[in-house]
């Protein structure tokens, strides 16, 4: 698989990620300054949207019981051992966001 476009980089809101649906799986998309970063978009405890989180620094904190993940390594921020989120390589072009699904950037995404 390659990279493919799923969002306008001017759509991804401050503070929250933003929901995309590619090859059947939801991802969460997350601006932190000028990266953008993609994982997995449930929540492993309750399955919820990671994306409507709230999102301080590279954190997102899910809005069911405060699970927190670091979305450039899936990993809680205060646990770096353990099955992190997966997450993907993403890449900005001319204000549009790619993101392709089978290159992980940790040991748990697709075709890893």
């Amino acid at each position: 698989m390659a990279f493919e476009r799923v969002a306008r980089l001017d759509a991804l809101p401050a503070g929250r990620g933003l929901r995309v649906t590619l090859q059947g799986i939801e991802v969460g998309l997350f601006r932190v300054g000028d990266d953008v970063y993609a994982m997995e978009n449930a929540c492993p405890h309750a399955g919820l949207p990671l994306s409507e989180g709230s999102l301080e620094g590279c954190v997102v904190t899910c809005t069911a019981h405060g699970w927190r993940f670091d979305v450039r390594t899936g990993h809680p921020p205060e646990d770096a051992d353990g099955f992190p989120i997966p997450c993907f390589a993403v890449r900005v072009e001319d204000d549009a966001v790619w993101v392709d699904l089978d290159a992980p950037t940790n040991r748990r995404g697709r075709g890893a």
